[in-house]
Order: structure tokens, then sequence, then C-alpha cells
């Protein structure tokens, strides 16, 4: 009786802990979200330094509407990007008019810097992701 209560016992967690490593793997509508998360920083960092860029408290009506403008682009891509789908003409977009509040505005040199940088990863990422395509993508995420 001891031994077949050990036996009952153990393929009992065994079976849990199979099933749950099973239920692990396909919890992930999104493919795997900390890479979801790494790109999806680069995208946030840019909101973030445009934020702040934009809180210059001299900026003329045409800077401000660079920002608007460069702010609504990078919404557009972040929003399809957070439903799964890459928007490469969107990050282009978004590329473009962060390059013009670079190119145009009057900022402070942190700042100009600061959205530089941010410049280069957006372009680092769309060449990964144009290099490697959607072959090694899940649901649009790596």
């Amino acid at each position: 009786m001891n031994r077949t209560f050990s036996a009952v016992c153990f393929a009992s967690i065994a079976s849990m802990l199979l099933a749950v490593s099973a239920f692990g793997q396909y919890d992930r509508p999104y493919g795997d979200r900390d890479y979801a998360r790494q790109d999806r920083g680069v995208f946030d960092r840019a909101r973030m330094d445009l934020d702040r860029a934009s809180a210059y408290p001299y900026a003329s009506h045409a800077d401000r509407k660079r920002f608007d403008e460069a702010r609504s682009k990078l919404f557009d891509f972040e929003s399809r990007f957070d439903q799964g789908r890459y928007g490469r003409h969107e990050l282009d977009g978004a590329i473009d008019r962060i390059q013009h509040v670079v190119n145009s505005n009057s900022l402070d040199p942190r700042d100009r810097g600061a959205l530089a940088d941010d410049l280069r990863r957006m372009r680092d990422y769309r060449e990964f992701r144009n290099h490697h395509g959607e072959r090694e993508f899940n649901n649009g995420y790596r």
C-alpha cells in the first residue's frame, strides 16, 4: 500500500511538472517577451528623450510642431509594434521626423546628442530587422 501511494504521488507530481512546463511554452502569444521588452526599450527611450527636449522653454511654434509630429510618428510605430506588427514604413517615418527635429530645432546640446543616439539605435534596429527578415521573429517580435 505504501509503495502504491508513493508511486501515485510521484506520478501525479511528475505529470503536474510536465503540465506546468508545457503550459509555460505556450504562455507567450507574442514570442519571447524579453526580446520584445529590449526592442521596445529603444523606442521608449526615444520618446522620453523627445519629451525632455520638448520641455525647452524658448521653443518656437515651428519647433513645437516638429516635436508633435515626431511624437505622433513614433506613437504610430509603437502602437503597431505593441500589437505584434513591425511597421517598417512607420519606423521610417518616425526616424525621419526625429531627424528633422535634430536638424531644425534649437536644442540643448545634451538633448541633441541623446536624440542622435536614439536615431542611431533606431536605424540599427531597422537594419537588423531588414537583414534578418521575419523568419527569425514570431508575431512581429524577435
